[in-house]
C-alpha cells in the first residue's frame, strides 16, 4: 500500500518527519519497502490563462499565446493545438525545474520567442504519460504556485500489508493504527452524506455469499475530467484517471478500503439481483475478455442479464461511458473464501478482489455510501435523494474476545501495567467491558484478524513496543537433537556422493508435464503456481537435470550433480512420496587435471553406486534394460533381491539437446533410498572378513560384445566361497580386437574367514570360472 503523507494528513494529524514515521511504522505496525518523495526539485512553475492565441508565421504546427501569469503576460509558443483561448494551463517560466531534473530556458521556436512552455501532468510526474497539455479545471488566479496551490510535493511511503491486515489497504485504516502506535493524533473520518435505509432500488439476494448489498442512485451527472487534487493522489497510489465517476469509485475505495461499484443506471434494467452462475454460461467483463464460468461465482444481475462478477469485475455491457447521466451506486460484502476461489478460478486479480479476498468492513455502508453520494454531487454535479436501499439478511456481529490479564503477561514477556493494557485497547477504540480477570473484548468488524485471545495478546504487545521487552535466552532444561537411523543414513550417502566430487542440490517438485520425457506423472495440483509447476514429479531426475542445463547453458560445461529428496507417485492407495538420490554428470571426469583427457560415462556413475552398495554391504547387480529416452547399450537396472530400486545410463543425445539444450552426454542415475535403507546392513567384523588377508589375480577375457558383465561375474561368485569380489579394472575395444568382441580386465579377490588361503586354493576356484566361461565363448585375451 503506497501512503502519501500529503493525503494521509485529511485524516490525521503528525509533526513527525518521513524518516521518524518510517521508524515507527517498522517498530509497531508493519514493514516499509520505500520511501519516494515527489516534485521535491520542481520550481518556477505557475498558473497561466491564455488569452490570445495567433499562429506562428512560419510553422503550421506551432501557435503564439499571450499568456496572463499574474503580475505580467508572457508569450509561449506551442505544438499542442488541444489549447484554447480562456484555458488556464500550468507554466514553466524561465528557469523551471521538471521532471528528471529538466531545465527550461527561454528560446527560440522558428525565429519568434518562447519564455517557457506550457505542462502536462507528465512533466509534473501525476502521469506516466500525458498526450496534451493539462487544462486546470479549477478556479485559480494567474499567477499561482502551481506546485503549492495543488500540493505537487509530497513523501509516498509504500508499506507491505500482510493478508490479516486489510484494514491497512486503506487510507482510514492506515491513519487509525497510526493514531495508535504515536505517529499522529486527531483522527477523524472524511465528510460524507448522511443516508437513510429506504428501497430506492430493487434488490434480491439468492447467493448467501453476497452477505449484504446496498444500492443508491445518483441523477443527472456529468462525466467530464478529474480535479487535479483527486488525479494527483490517485497517481500516488498507481491508478490512471479515466473520468470523474470512474475516480471517484476508486479514491473512496482506497480512502475506505471498500471497494464500490458504479452501474449505468439506464443499461441495467428495474432491478439487482444477486445469484450464483451457471456452470458453462459465459459473461463478458470490463477487461472485454470473455470467460467461461465454474458455476461457484457470484453474479450481478437484473434477473436475466449479466452485469458484473460480484468482487471481482463488472460487466462490459453496464460499465460507465461518455454517454451516462445516472448511475446506480453499489456497496456489497461477498464472501473471502468464494471471491477468493473465483479469482484463482480465472485468474483476474483486481484492486477490488485483492481487498475482498481478505476481508472488508460488513459494517461501513452508510459512511462508504455517503462518501460515494457526496463526492459525486460535489464534482459531478449529481442529484441524490440520499436514500439507500440495504438488504442485509444476517447481520455480521462482532467477535468477543475474553482476554485474561494473567494470560496476557504470560505471553507477552515482560510487565505490562493492568493499565497501560486498557489504554491501548481504548485506542483501538474496540468496545470492552472489564472483568474480575481482565476484559472481554469486542474488536471492530474492520479487523476480521482477531479471534482469539493471544491475537489481542498481540495487539496490546506490539503498540506496548517489541523494543521493550528484554531479551531473555529461554530457561528450561534442553535436549541434544538425534536424528533417525534413516536421517542418518541419507546423510552418509550425500557425504560419499559428495566425496567423489559432486554437488548436492535443491530443486522444485512441480514441473510441466510436457518436460516430462521418460516417465509421466499423474498427480496434478489443484492451485498451481503456475502453467510450468502444475505437476508434480515423478523423477526426482528430471530436477537435477534442469540444474545441469541452466549451468551447461552458461557455459559450465563440466557438471556433476546430485539430489537426495522425494518423487511423487500414485497408486490405488491413494497418493505417496519415495525417497530417492538422483544423480547427473557431463563433461570431463576431472577438469582440473589438464592431463586427464577422460570424459564422463557409463562407469563414472557406476563408480558412485558401487561406493553406496559396498559401504552398506549391499549386494546389487545391474541388468541391461530399455528405458524410454535413454541408450539401452549403456543404460542399466539396478537390482537387489531380485527388486528393481532404480536405474543408471546414457540420456538419448535426441532427448539431451530437446528438453535441456545439452550437446555432449549426460549419464544419470536414480535409486529409490527407502529400499536401498531395508536392505543396507551394517558393516562388522564378520562380513568384513578382515582377520586373514587376501589374494589378488587380474584376468584379461576376449568377451562376445552380445554378453553382459553381470553374467561373467555371477559365474565368478558361484565358482566357490573364497571368492570375495570381482571388479571391472579395464575395458577396450579398437585395434587388434575384432569388431564382434571386446576385451575386458577385471579384478578378483580371493579371501577365505578361517585360515589364510594358498595358491592351490585359489587355482582351483580359477579352473571351475574359467571352465564355465569357456563355454559362453569368453577366453583369455592373447598379448
Amino acid at each position: 500500500m503506497r501512503i502519501s503523507t500529503e493525503w494521509l494528513s485529511d485524516y490525521i494529524k503528525t509533526d513527525l518527519t518521513s524518516e521518524k514515521i518510517v521508524d515507527k511504522i517498522k517498530l509497531h505496525t508493519t514493514n516499509v519497502e520505500t520511501v519516494e518523495k515527489a516534485g521535491q526539485n520542481f520550481k518556477n512553475i505557475v498558473v497561466g490563462k491564455i488569452e490570445k492565441i495567433t499562429k506562428h508565421p512560419d510553422a503550421d504546427k506551432l501557435v503564439v499565446c499571450d499568456v496572463n501569469i499574474g503580475k505580467e503576460n508572457v508569450q509561449i509558443v506551442t505544438a499542442d493545438l488541444s489549447v484554447q483561448e480562456g484555458h488556464t494551463v500550468p507554466v514553466a517560466l524561465d528557469g523551471a525545474v521538471l521532471k528528471d531534473n529538466f531545465k527550461i530556458k527561454n528560446r527560440k521556436m522558428r525565429g519568434i520567442e518562447s519564455q517557457g512552455m506550457f505542462c502536462s501532468l507528465e512533466e509534473v510526474e501525476v502521469e506516466e504519460k500525458s498526450e496534451e497539455v493539462y487544462k486546470i479545471k479549477e478556479n485559480v488566479e494567474p499567477g499561482t504556485d502551481f506546485v503549492e496551490y495543488f500540493k505537487i510535493r509530497d513523501e509516498i511511503i509504500e508499506i507491505e500489508v500482510f493478508p490479516n491486515r486489510p484494514d491497512l489497504l486503506s487510507y482510514t485504516g492506515v491513519a487509525k493504527e497510526f493514531e495508535v502506535n504515536g505517529i499522529g493524533e486527531n483522527y477523524k473520518l472524511p465528510e460524507y452524506t448522511e443516508v437513510t435505509a429506504e428501497e430506492e432500488f430493487p434488490v434480491i439476494i439468492e447467493d448467501n455469499n453476497c452477505k449484504r448489498y446496498s444500492a443508491a442512485i445518483v441523477k443527472n451527472i456529468k462525466i467530464g475530467k478529474t480535479p487535479l487534487w483527486m488525479v494527483r493522489r490517485l497517481a500516488t497510489a498507481g491508478i490512471r484517471s479515466i473520468n470523474n465517476i470512474v475516480d471517484i469509485t476508486n479514491y473512496v475505495m482506497l480512502e475506505s478500503g471498500h471497494p464500490v461499484h458504479s452501474f449505468d443506471l439506464d443499461k441495467i434494467g428495474d432491478r439487482i439481483v444477486v445469484k450464483k452462475g451457471t456452470k458453462g454460461e459465459k459473461v463478458l467483463l470490463l477487461d472485454e475478455k470473455e470467460y467461461e464460468l465454474n458455476g461457484e461465482e457470484t453474479l450481478i444481475t437484473n434477473g436475466k442479464d449479466f452485469l458484473a462478477m460480484g468482487g471481482i469485475m463488472g460487466g462490459e455491457l453496464s460499465g460507465i461511458s461518455d454517454s451516462t447521466k445516472n448511475v446506480l451506486l453499489e456497496v456489497a460484502y461477498f464472501d473471502p473464501v468464494n471471491t477468493r476461489k473465483s479469482a484463482k478460478y480465472h485468474k483476474i486479480s483486481t484492486d477490488a478482489s485483492y481487498r475482498f479476498e481478505r476481508g472488508v468492513d460488513p459494517e461501513d455502508a452508510e459512511f462508504v455510501m455517503g462518501r460515494l453520494i457526496k463526492l459525486m454531487t460535489e464534482i459531478a454535479g449529481g442529484e441524490c435523494s440520499n436514500k439507500m436501499t440495504d438488504i442485509y439478511p444476517e447481520k455480521i456481529a462482532k467477535k468477543e474476545i475474553p482476554l485474561s490479564y494473567k494470560y496476557l503477561l504470560s505471553r507477552a514477556g515482560t510487565e505490562i501495567k493492568k493499565e497501560e493494557a486498557e489504554e491501548i485497547i481504548k485506542k483501538f477504540g474496540f468496545e470492552y467491558t472489564n472483568q474480575e480477570e481482565g476484559w472481554i473484548i469486542k474488536p471492530d468488524t474492520k479487523r476480521p484478524d482477531l479471534v482469539q485471545s493471544v491475537d489481542m495478546v498481540e495487539e496490546i504487545t506490539r503498540i506496548f513496543g517489541y523494543d521493550r521487552i528484554p531479551a531473555v535466552l529461554p530457561s528450561g532444561t534442553t535436549f541434544q537433537g538425534d536424528g533417525n537411523n534413516f536421517f542418518k543414513f541419507k546423510n552418509k550417502i550425500s557425504e560419499i556422493i559428495r566425496g567423489n566430487g559432486y554437488h548436492e542440490i535443491v530443486s522444485y517438485s512441480f514441473m510441466n508435464i510436457n518436460n516430462m520425457w521418460a516417465e509421466k506423472s499423474e498427480i496434478k495440483l489443484l492451485n498451481p503456481l503456475s502453467a510450468e509447476y502444475e505437476y508434480l514429479r515423478p523423477l526426482t531426475v528430471y530436477g537435477v537435470l534442469e540444474s545441469v542445463s541452466y549451468n551447461y547453458r552458461n557455459q559450465n560445461r563440466d557438471v556433476k550433480l546430485f539430489e537426495i529428496a522425494h518423487k511423487f507417485e500414485k497408486d490405488e492407495n491413494g497418493y505417496k512420496e519415495i525417497s530417492t538420490i538422483a544423480i547427473a554428470a557431463t563433461g570431463k571426469e576431472n577438469p582440473y587435471d589438464y592431463t586427464d583427457k577422460r570424459d564422463v560415462s557409463y562407469y563414472t556413475l557406476k563408480g558412485i553406486t558401487d561406493s553406496i552398495f559396498e559401504e552398506f554391504n549391499i549386494k546389487a547387480d545391474y541388468v541391461r534394460s530399455e528405458r524410454k529416452g535413454m541408450l539401452k547399450s549403456q543404460t542399466a537396472d539396478i537390482f537387489v533381491e531380485d527388486k528393481c530400486i532404480g536405474f543408471l545410463g546414457l540420456i538419448d543425445g535426441e532427448i539431451s539437446d530437446k528438453y535441456y539444450s545439452v550437446k555432449d552426454n549426460i549419464y544419470i542415475a536414480e535409486i529409490d533410498a527407502e529400499k536401498l535403507f531395508e536392505y543396507s546392513k551394517p558393516m562388522n567384523k564378520e562380513n568384513k572378513k578382515i582377520d586373514f588377508p587376501a589374494i589378488k589375480r587380474e584376468y584379461s577375457f576376449m568377451v562376445p560384445i552380445k554378453s553382459e558383465y553381470r553374467e561373467i561375474k555371477e559365474i565368478f561368485l558361484k565358482s566357490g566361497k573364497i571368492v570375495e569380489s570381482v571388479n571391472i579394472f579395464d575395458i577396450y575395444k579398437g585395434k587388434g580386437i575384432d569388431t564382434d568382441k571386446i576385451s575386458i580386465t577385471v579384478t578378483a579377490t580371493f579371501r577365505a574367514p578361517d585360515r589364510t588361503l594358498t595358491d592351490d586354493d585359489v587355482n582351483k576356484t580359477e579352473e571351475k570360472f574359467l571352465g564355465k566361461l569357456n563355454e559362453m565363448g569368453i577366453y583369455f585375451r592373447e598379448k
